[in-house]
C-alpha cells in the first residue's frame, strides 16, 4: 500500500509542479529520485527491510518535494505528518527512525540552505533555525503519538495471542494432566488414518488405571487427581517425544504409538504398563500401585474410521481386566472375544433404541403342571421378553441381555418390561373381573433389586393400571439373591406385602443353595434346567433334582422344572413329584397378547379355554 501511495505521487507531482509555475522538466528531474526509489522497494528480490526503507525515503521525499513545489507553503508541511502516519504502518523503528531523520535534515540543512524551498513565509527565511526547532517539535510530537500508537497495538496484539493460544491449548489439552484432551486425541487418529500405508505400524492405546476408586473412596478426589497426574509423568518419562499421549476422561488415557513395526509398537505399550506397575502413589500414610490394563489395536487394516478405532481398543481394553488386570490386550482380526464385544456395543445400541420407540415384545410360555389337576383352574405362565426389529423380526434375549448387561441396561430394560406387562394384564383382567387364580411370573434383575425406587416404581405400576398383585409373580435367580442376601430379603418381604408373589430361579447352581433358601421367604423354586434336563440318564442329577423337589416341599413351596423338552423328562418329574414343568416339550414361547385373547377371565361374557393351556407356537 505504501508503495502505491508513493507511485501515485511520482505520478502525481510533476504536474502539481507544472501547475505551480515550475519548468516541467525541472519537476522531472526532482520526481525522479521518488521513481527510483519506487523501483527499488517493489523488487521483490531485495530484503523486506530494505525495500521498507526505500518506500520511507520516497514517501518523506515526497513530501520535501510537495513543500518545494508549493513555495514552502505551511499548509504544504502537512503533508509530512500525514506521510509520518503511513509509516508508522511498518511497525518498524528503522522506518521510523528514517523518517524523523529525514524531516530533521530537511528543515535543519536544507531550511538554512535554502530556507525560501523551505518556508514560505519571511519570519521563517530570516530565523530557519528557531522555525526548524518548532518543526521539528510538531513532528516529535506526533511521532510520540505514533510510538504510543504503536506500542499499545504491539501490546493488545500480544495480550490477543497469548489469550488465543490459550484458548487453543484449553480446547485441545486436559485441564488437570496437562495432556491432549479426547478431541484433540481423536483428531490425530484420524489424521494417521488419511495417511496410513501397509508399512505403517501405528496402534492405538487404550488404558485404564486398574482400582482407581480405591484412592478416591480412601484418601479423597484430590488424591485422585494427584495420581492422575503422577500417571503422566511415568508415562511421559516412557514415552518417545513422538508419541502422543491423552487423556479420555476419568482415569482413562489414550496413547498413539507410531514405530517400524507392530512388535516395536506394542512393546512400547508393555513398558509403559511395567513402568505403572512399579511406580508408587501415596496419599495419607498409604501407598498404592498405580498399575494399569492396556488395550492395543493395530490400525493398520482393521480400521477406518475413529470411532471404530476407539471402539475395538476399548473391547481390548476390557479385555485385559477381565484377563486379570495389569496387562496388555492385543487386538488382532478374528479375535473372538473382541467380536463378542463389539456385538454387545452394537446390541446395546439396538436395545436402547428399542427402548425409546417401545419395540419390546412380551411373549409367554406356559408353566404345566407335572399331573394334570382339573380343580386347579389358575394358569400359571413366564412372560418374556423379545426385542423387534425395524423389520419386524424378534430377537432372543440371549443376544442382547449381555449388552444390556454390560452397559447397565438391566434397570431400564426392567421397567420398561414390567410397566408393559402391567399394562398389558390391565386390559386383560379390568377391576372387579376374576383373575380364575391365573399367575404370571416376570424376571427381575439384581440392579432392580438392589434399587429403592424400583419399589416404588411397582407400586406405581399397579396402582395406575388397578391391577391385581395376585397376578404377578417376580422371578429372581439364586446367584443374584445370595449375591446380597439382606437386600434380597428385604425386597421379597416388602413386594410381598403387597400381594405379589417370588420364584427363586436357576435354583442349585449356587454352592450353598440350601443354606440360603431358608433365608429367602419365596413362593416357587425353581430348579436349575441344567440338572433336569439330564435326568433321565444321569443319576447324580435326578438326585439332586429329587433332593430340591424335598426340601421346597417341606418348606411349603411349589417347585418348577426348567428345560422340559420331553415326554421322558417329563415322567421322571412327574415321579419325583415336581410340581410343574416349563420348556419347549410342554409348550414355545408365542405372544402373549394371542395367550390372552385365547383365555379370558371367567365371567366376562367370552368363550374360556378349558383343558391344557393353549400354546402359540
Amino acid at each position: 500500500m505504501i508503495v502505491l501511495v508513493l507511485l501515485a505521487h511520482v505520478v502525481v507531482l510533476p504536474f502539481y509542479g507544472y501547475y505551480r509555475g515550475i519548468d516541467f522538466t525541472r519537476c522531472l528531474l526532482m520526481v525522479a529520485p521518488l521513481a527510483v526509489l519506487v523501483a527499488v522497494a517493489g523488487a521483490d528480490q531485495l530484503g523486506r527491510r530494505v525495500r521498507a526503507c526505500a518506500a520511507t525515503l520516497g514517501i518523506v521525499a515526497s513530501s520535501a518535494v510537495t513543500v518545494s513545489f508549493s513555495g514552502g507553503e505551511i499548509e504544504a508541511h502537512f503533508h509530512f505528518f500525514v506521510m509520518l502516519f503511513f509509516i508508522t504502518l511498518y511497525q518498524d523503528w528503522l522506518t521510523f527512525l528514517l523518517a524523523i531523520g529525514f524531516v530533521a535534515f530537511e528543515h535543519a540543512i536544507v531550511g538554512v540552505l535554502a530556507p525560501g524551498d523551505v518556508y514560505g513565509h519571511s519570519p521563517a527565511v530570516h530565523a530557519p533555525v528557531k522555525y526548524a526547532l518548532i518543526h521539528a517539535g510538531y513532528v516529535t510530537a506526533a511521532a510520540i503519538g505514533a510510538i504510543l500508537n504503536w506500542r499499545l497495538t504491539d501490546h493488545a496484539d500480544a495480550a490477543t495471542r497469548e489469550v488465543t493460544e490459550q484458548l487453543e491449548y484449553d480446547n485441545s489439552h486436559d485441564s488437570l494432566t496437562g495432556a491432549l484432551n479426547r478431541r484433540e486425541f481423536e483428531i490425530r487418529i484420524s489424521e494417521v488414518l488419511t495417511r496410513i500405508e501397509e508399512a505403517d505400524a501405528t496402534v492405538v492405546c487404550v488404558l485404564d488405571l486398574d482400582r482407581f476408586k480405591i484412592v478416591n473412596d480412601t484418601c479423597g478426589h484430590p488424591a485422585g487427581d494427584r495420581l492422575l497426574i503422577e500417571v503422566c509423568w511415568v508415562l511421559s518419562e516412557v514415552l518417545a517425544p513422538e508419541d502422543t499421549l491423552a487423556r479420555l476422561g476419568g482415569d482413562e488415557f489414550g496413547i498413539l504409538i507410531r514405530r517400524r513395526s507392530v512388535e516395536e509398537a506394542v512393546g512400547m505399550a508393555e513398558a509403559a504398563c511395567a513402568a505403572l506397575a512399579r511406580h508408587r502413589f501415596k496419599a495419607d500414610d498409604r501407598t498404592f500401585a498405580a498399575s494399569a490394563s492396556i488395550g492395543v489395536l493395530p490400525l493398520f487394516g482393521q480400521v477406518r474410521y475413529v470411532e471404530e478405532a476407539m471402539q475395538m481398543a476399548d473391547a481390548a481394553l476390557y479385555t485385559a481386566k477381565e484377563a486379570g488386570r495389569g496387562r496388555v490386550h492385543v487386538h488382532h482380526q478374528g479375535d473372538a472375544e473382541l467380536n463378542r464385544r463389539q456385538s454387545d456395543s452394537i446390541w446395546a445400541g439396538a436395545l436402547l433404541d428399542a427402548l425409546h420407540e417401545d419395540r419390546l415384545e412380551l411373549v409367554y410360555q406356559p408353566i404345566v403342571p407335572t399331573v394334570p389337576n382339573d380343580a386347579e383352574t389358575g394358569r400359571i405362565g413366564e412372560i418374556l421378553v423379545r426385542l423387534c426389529e425395524a423389520d419386524g423380526s424378534l430377537i432372543s434375549p440371549g443376544l442382547f441381555f449381555p449388552a444390556a448387561e454390560r452397559y447397565d441396561l438391566l434397570p431400564a430394560l426392567d421397567r420398561s418390561v414390567v410397566a408393559k406387562a402391567m399394562k398389558t394384564l390391565a386390559a386383560h383382567y379390568p377391576v372387579g373381573s376374576p383373575t380364575n387364580g391365573d399367575l404370571y411370573t416376570i424376571n427381575l434383575a439384581g440392579p432392580s433389586i438392589g434399587d429403592e425406587t424400583f419399589r416404588t416404581f411397582v407400586q406405581a405400576q399397579l396402582a395406575e393400571h388397578k391391577l391385581s398383585p395376585s397376578l404377578i409373580c417376580f422371578e429372581i435367580t439364586e446367584t443374584v439373591a445370595i449375591t446380597n442376601l439382606a437386600m434380597a430379603r428385604r425386597f421379597i418381604t416388602e413386594m410381598r406385602a403387597s400381594g405379589i408373589r417370588f420364584a427363586l430361579d436357576d435354583f442349585g447352581s449356587g454352592l450353598s443353595s440350601f443354606a440360603y433358601l431358608k433365608n429367602l421367604p419365596v413362593d416357587f423354586l425353581k430348579i436349575d434346567g441344567n440338572f433336569v434336563k439330564t435326568i433321565t440318564h444321569d443319576v447324580i442329577d435326578r438326585t439332586m433334582v429329587a433332593a430340591v423337589n424335598q426340601i421346597g416341599h417341606e418348606m411349603g413351596l411349589r417347585t418348577v422344572a426348567e428345560f422340559v423338552e420331553d415326554d421322558a423328562t417329563l415322567a421322571v418329574l412327574r415321579e419325583i413329584g415336581v410340581d410343574y414343568g416349563q420348556g419347549y416339550g410342554l409348550g414355545r414361547p408365542g405372544p402373549l397378547t394371542s395367550w390372552l385373547a385365547d383365555r379370558r377371565p371367567a365371567g366376562s361374557g367370552a368363550a374360556q379355554s378349558t383343558g391344557a393351556p393353549a400354546v402359540v407356537a
